[in-house]
């Protein structure tokens, strides 16, 4: 018996019980579709960060007092926050001055506020204090006015930058550029409106207020951390900058050889590799756990195909009686069985796909179809189909065709 006859008595079996085998498929589709919902937005938000990170990155490296390295590192992190000292700006002047490996070294400190212009305002908005020279580190661009200088810095000037979102919910008609607006309490001139940063996790990047640095310490004073930025000098290797960081830095806070850095310094890539850390740390619960199902329905497939073996008892006998062998009706049971199942992988894949593409509309949660999910869904459908088939087949292939004609 040639395939394509197997294959057509499969979907003949399969098509007389219609209502049957849609229950039947509820199992692998279920399955399918939470394995591929979880795949799709798994690769979708490792896609989006490494989007991101090409956006957002510097290229530069962030030296902080203690940096998020995974969750394994969580407690190892959270006793860094608590034991290290602040990075102060006589670390940033050290910096400036010992690093020869470096073309560039800036610092930002934050807090929130109100904005007001007039009678509008703007809540919590995310105050930064930048040295001159931090949008040369960062991708802050400017659409209208101009950075903060030198001069700015060292005078202690009242100016700021407006990010996109504060400069358009306060100047709706976008003439920022020389207005008064009140950071808190006190009056800044607005010398700069920076272009559109999106959104980050569904978290706006454009909600801020530049301020020179020592503006900031002014009226906010030293109490926080500064974070640090460093770009090495082009074509200088990054791990013989940060090298030359932790020198100067363990020298500055008096740490013997045997003591643990009491500072963080990460890069772009290592940003990078802790989302991907995390994503594949979340893929080796979830999918295994989602991939339940899929057992649950190939279990299924099996009692529906133990049922049909009983069912078509005389059918079978009918068969081998005109010559089938027992690989033919072997054969015929399992193409049944991973049609079944292959059927039920499809119709998943299309459903979580459109599921979550109508999710992704409506949320912001970026998702992404990977091709090996297609492939691994379906194959793996196909074997869920071929191995919980395999009993209800060969026992129908086993059937004496004697007995098998004298059932009911």
């Amino acid at each position: 018996m040639s395939w394509y006859e197997v294959f057509r008595l499969a979907l003949d079996a399969i098509w007389a019980h219609k209502l049957r085998s849609f229950l039947t498929l509820l199992g692998i589709i279920i399955g399918v579709a939470s394995v591929t919902a979880v795949a799709t937005v798994i690769e979708g938000f490792s896609e989006y960060v490494n989007e991101k990170v090409a956006v957002y990155g510097t290229g530069a490296l962030t030296v902080e007092k203690a940096a998020f390295q995974g969750f394994a590192d969580f407690e190892k992190f959270l006793r860094a926050l608590q034991r290290n000292p602040d990075l102060t700006t006589e670390d940033l002047r050290a910096l400036r001055e010992r690093l020869t490996l470096a073309d560039e070294v800036a610092a930002q400190d934050g807090s929130a506020a109100d904005v007001r212009y007039g009678n509008t305002v703007v809540t919590l908005v995310g105050i930064q204090g930048v040295t001159a020279n931090f949008n040369d580190l960062s991708t802050v661009e400017l659409a209208q006015g101009r950075v903060i200088s030198p001069f700015d810095e060292e005078n202690r000037r009242a100016v700021c930058v407006l990010g996109a979102d504060v400069a358009k919910e306060l100047f709706p008609r976008g003439d920022a550029i020389g207005k008064t607006v009140k950071l808190g309490r006190d009056p800044y001139e607005v010398i700069g409106v920076a272009k559109p940063l999106g959104t980050f996790l569904g978290q706006s990047q454009d909600n801020y207020v530049q301020i020179p640095l020592t503006t900031f310490h002014k009226v906010y004073g030293e109490r926080r951390s500064l974070t640090l930025y460093v770009r090495p000098r082009r074509g200088v290797p990054t791990e013989l900058v940060e090298d030359e960081i932790r020198a100067i830095l363990r020298t500055r806070h008096h740490l013997s050889p045997r003591e643990e850095d009491d500072f963080s310094i990460t890069s772009d890539p290592a940003t990078q590799g802790i989302f991907t850390t995390l994503l594949a740390t979340v893929s080796a619960v979830v999918l295994p756990i989602t991939g339940i199902s899929l057992v649950v329905g190939g279990i299924v497939i099996m009692n529906i195909m133990l049922v049909s073996v009983t069912e078509r008892t005389r059918e079978i006998g009918i068969r081998k009686s005109l010559g089938a062998r027992r690989r033919d009706i072997l054969r015929q049971f399992l193409a049944e069985s991973a049609l079944l199942s292959l059927i039920g992988g499809i119709i998943g894949l299309v459903l979580a796909y459109l599921v979550m593409l109508i999710v992704s509309h409506f949320s912001g949660l970026p998702v992404a179809l990977p091709l090996w999910a297609v492939a691994l869904a379906l194959v793996v459908s196909g074997s869920v189909g071929l191995f919980f088939g395999i009993y209800p087949a060969s026992k129908a292939a086993r059937l004496d065709p004697i007995q098998a004609l004298r059932a009911d």
